[in-house]
């Protein structure tokens, strides 16, 4: 079983992948796509989110990683 020093050297910022993302953040991380294509994408259920309310949605760190690496691979 690895130990807590273990754990924190391979995952430096154990937060990235525990914290939600904001729209702003998520966008920033897709390259600086604008809100309305990510809105879009949400829609069309190419990417998945977290809705807190009708305009308030976040983000899982995986899921912007998982639709990054996916449309990496169609290039």
């Amino acid at each position: 079983m690895p130990t807590p020093k273990e754990k924190k050297e391979r995952d430096p910022d154990p937060q990235r992948n525990t914290r939600l993302l904001t729209l702003a953040e998520a966008a920033y991380r897709l390259g600086d796509v604008h809100r309305t294509t990510i809105m879009r994408w949400v829609k069309e259920g190419r990417l998945n989110c977290v809705r807190l309310s009708r305009k308030a949605i976040l983000f899982e760190p995986k899921e912007i990683d998982r639709f990054i690496s996916e449309h990496r691979q169609s290039r």
